[in-house]
């Protein structure tokens, strides 16, 4: 049951409104034309404004780009936020309002294979564009008051600039047009989807009922598409701050650094009201993450599912038709259309009838398709998450931390990730209350015991799928009261926890959240696990937040400190492997390898004999970080990566994991075999080999190596993967929906590395990475924005923060009025519109 108020509104009132833009440069009096300064100081003329307008405010641009938005009112505050949006990032949202509408095709054509054709129809069942546009008519005036501001600005932006005259990779293209207040709520709410419909779309549009005498393919997992987003989040309380008041907050999501999935940096204000500064996805208003005078905080992904797969049992003489304990259900038929663009420049319309059990949509799932017998479905838990929306509103506002979390209490609509939060008064919380289905405990032991027995629900499983029997009524989600909505996990059995020593996440469970035991308890199993061993790089995480080692001599960490320990690059795996592995290897000069082979069985690295005494040296020399120019990092990490592939965990652990020292186990390197060569350096061997096919050589710096295909130039990029154990995570990952053309990786040398011949491309990782200090009073604060505030890659402002990030060169966050305005950089313009 909803626990909030909501206000109807008249229809027309969502309307979007007729905006015309007028921006005058602060500096400038008097009538006339006057110039628009663009953040890369390009100007564009534009009508000068007098008198009262129903928004007004003032954007300030400081080094980087980064826009402080002032206003006297809210709704001034927005139509800032969506001018200046609509600066740095149209195309993003421009492009993301096709997807959401089902209209692609209609602008772009059907896409290869039916790319375009295919997500009309997924986006169409999905049907949040529908749902979320209902909800919008209901939807809080202030709420609404927020998107049709927003929206006025992005299209006050549109109309002074012209199609011709954005920025990005849409410039000129006829499908970008303006957008109402509804259409930016309704791809806000769309955003609640990342980790359950869209990660399904692909397997919507293509869902069609078996003709007679099919049969069941043999499952297999269903590769879903994957979460382009991690994160590390560390909130240090008053216990080991220096001068042991206030704490200290280290946001460090890992997302894609091209497509939607982008953070856009940005600062908020409304005098007296609100004043707050961080990040959110481009296209949205608001902040996502972020910091005030008095708290901040940041998100990491959940391991938690948001959604459930069921295989529905179906009736023998009917496909369209399933059985819940042995009793028929007949599943909904729904026609959609979607008009195509076609060669001619026109469009036609193709029509699909799709499918729907009462859970959601039919799926195709490889592996296990349709058949007279079996097919499978979902049901998402953000669907109907409207009160998202309401409960980042109300987070902008909280004056303290203890209003921030009676927020997440209020409205329990944080989708997919973890919180994490200091405040000024020294306190660290963490809490899981991200949207979780609500199975019952006879449900949840059926779930396990289906793991346990192997099959469709353990193979799910390691895709990341929770894939239950829809046969069986228990499998429906259960009911409580205080959930958000009807069948998630109420409020009182979400996992949290608050601290004056340090809490953390890095995308393993809630289980280990601190440095002083674990976070047990009778949670459901669809929050992740527990009693299991936590990821490589959430042991760094929690060595380096425990050790003291990253702290000075004081042992009390400094905001400086724990900024710079979040990039030191640092390796766990290093840390537990790298002396046992120079200890064998010096003992061993040559080692014979078994082939690497290709997936059609083809040899990439041939059997034979490898001389180890070069890599050896290399790696007693290492530093033990995947700093630019230390040589070994690509060594260590191609044979971490061999490691794998010769299935060598978890059996290299010499001390296995142990669920009641889950910060210690697993640890050390198990001992070589008595017989035999040791797999340890045949890993090592095949290490030397592929760093061969990478035109590389065992004392490879990552300076060489690793880079940013999107920047102009070959910028180096610093840091690991994700399993090679550190916090600083940067790699090849997903790219989201966009339809932007960007760079592609190019072919690995292997199976098993992400090598190619020209490096290790990077466009996934580190992204907003921010420290909020509150040792000393008033915050301050220091961030970057690896891929920059801007999608204009001509922009000279496009590559600098990677030219930062690079070089460790960290940005003061300009908070107050003082700091802004005595930045040399700052350029400031007062923008208006009726």
């Amino acid at each position: 049951m909803k626990r909030h108020q909501k206000f109807t509104r008249s229809s027309s009132s969502a309307i979007a409104l007729s905006v015309v833009a007028l921006v005058v440069i602060t500096a400038c009096s008097g009538g006339g034309d006057s110039d628009t300064t663009e953040p890369d100081g390009t100007t564009t003329v534009v009508e000068q404004a007098e008198g009262d307008h129903l928004y007004e405010a003032t954007i300030r641009r400081t080094s980087d780009g980064v826009p402080h938005i002032v206003a006297d009112d809210m709704k001034g505050l927005f139509f800032g936020q969506g001018y200046a949006s609509g600066q740095d990032h149209a195309c993003s949202l421009a492009d993301q309002m096709l997807k959401i509408t089902s209209t692609r095709a209609a602008a772009l054509g059907a896409g290869d294979g039916d790319a375009n054709v295919n997500s009309d129809f997924a986006w169409k069942s999905i049907g949040i564009n529908e749902l979320a546009r209902a909800d919008y008519l209901i939807a809080s005036p202030e709420i609404t008051d927020q998107f049709e501001s927003f929206a006025a600005g992005w299209n006050a932006h549109l109309e002074a600039v012209g199609t011709d005259g954005l920025t990005g990779w849409c410039a000129g293209a006829d499908w970008v047009r303006p957008v109402t207040g509804e259409d930016v709520y309704t791809y806000a709410r769309s955003i609640a989807l990342n980790a359950s419909g869209s990660r399904l779309a692909q397997y919507i549009a293509t869902a069609t009922p078996p003709t007679a005498g099919a049969q069941p393919a043999s499952y297999s997992a269903p590769e879903l598409a994957p979460t382009p987003m991690a994160s590390n989040g560390w909130a240090v309380g008053s216990d080991l701050v220096e001068g042991g008041q206030g704490g200290v907050l280290v946001a460090n999501p890992h997302f894609p650094w091209e497509g939607e999935l982008r953070f856009w940096e940005v600062h908020l204000t409304v005098p007296g009201e609100i004043d707050i500064y961080g990040a959110n996805l481009t296209g949205v208003p608001g902040i996502g993450i972020g910091f005030t005078e008095n708290f901040a905080w940041t998100h990491t992904v959940s391991a938690g599912s948001r959604f459930t797969a069921y295989t529905l049992n179906l009736d023998p003489s009917d496909p369209t038709t399933y059985l819940v304990d042995g009793e028929k259900v007949a599943m909904k038929p729904r026609e959609f259309s979607v008009d195509v663009l076609g060669e001619d420049g026109s469009t036609s319309p193709v029509t699909r009838t799709l499918w729907f059990s009462e859970y959601g949509p039919i799926l195709d799932f490889p592996g296990i398709g349709w058949s007279n017998s079996m097919v499978t479905t979902y049901r998402d838990a953000n669907i109907n998450n409207d009160e998202f929306i309401e409960q980042y509103s109300a987070m902008g506002r909280a004056q303290n931390l203890d209003e921030f979390i009676a927020a997440h209490e209020t409205f329990q609509g944080v989708p997919l990730f973890n919180t994490i939060a200091v405040s000024n008064d020294g306190r660290a919380w963490y809490a899981d209350v991200s949207a979780t289905p609500n199975l019952s405990a006879e449900a949840e032991a059926e779930y396990k015991a289906q793991i346990a027995a192997g099959g469709i629900a353990a193979i799910g499983r390691q895709s990341g799928a929770i894939v239950l029997d829809g046969s069986k009524s228990i499998n429906r989600w259960e009911e409580q009261e205080g959930a958000r909505d009807p069948g998630l996990v109420p409020w009182s059995e979400l996992p949290m926890t608050e601290r004056t020593d340090f809490v953390f996440n890095a995308n393993d469970s809630f289980w280990v959240a601190d440095g002083a035991g674990t976070l047990s308890g009778n949670y459901s199993i669809l929050h992740g696990e527990q009693n299991t061993a936590r990821s490589l790089r959430t042991r760094e995480n929690l060595r380096i937040l425990s050790d003291g080692s990253a702290a000075g001599d004081d042992g009390l960490f400094s905001g400086e400190e724990l900024r710079d320990a979040s990039v030191n690059n640092t390796s766990y795996a290093a840390y537990q492997f790298i002396t046992p592995l120079v200890q064998r290897c010096t003992a061993v000069t040559t080692i014979v390898i078994p082939a690497v082979n290709a997936s059609d069985g083809t040899a990439v690295i041939e059997a034979g004999q490898v001389d180890l005494k070069e890599a050896c040296a290399v790696l007693s020399d290492w530093s033990g970080t995947f700093d630019l120019d230390a040589p070994g990092a690509p060594l260590f990490r191609e044979w971490l990566g061999r490691v794998s592939a010769l299935g060598m965990f978890p059996s290299i652990w010499e001390t296995p994991f142990d669920p009641a020292q889950p910060q210690e186990t697993p640890s050390g390197m198990a001992p070589a075999p008595a017989t035999g060569d040791d797999p340890v350096l045949v890993a090592l061997g095949q290490a030397v080999k592929v760093l061969e096919l990478g035109g590389r050589t065992p004392d490879a710096t990552l300076r060489e190596t690793q880079y940013a295909p999107r920047a102009a130039t070959r910028i180096p990029v610093p840091g690991g993967l994700g399993s090679d154990g550190v916090t600083n995570v940067v790699s090849w990952g997903g790219l989201g929906s966009s339809t932007e053309t960007v760079p592609s990786r190019g072919d690995r040398v292997a199976p098993g590395t992400t090598l190619t011949v020209d490096g290790y491309p990077i466009n996934y990782g580190t992204s907003f990475i921010m420290t909020v200090d509150y040792t000393q009073g008033a915050p301050r604060a220091w961030a970057l924005l690896t891929y920059s505030n801007t999608g204009d890659r001509t922009s000279p402002l496009f590559d600098a923060q990677l030219e930062r990030f690079s070089n460790r060169n960290w940005r003061d966050v300009l908070f107050t009025n003082e700091q802004i305005m005595a930045d040399p950089e700052m350029v400031e313009i007062d923008i208006f519109g009726d």
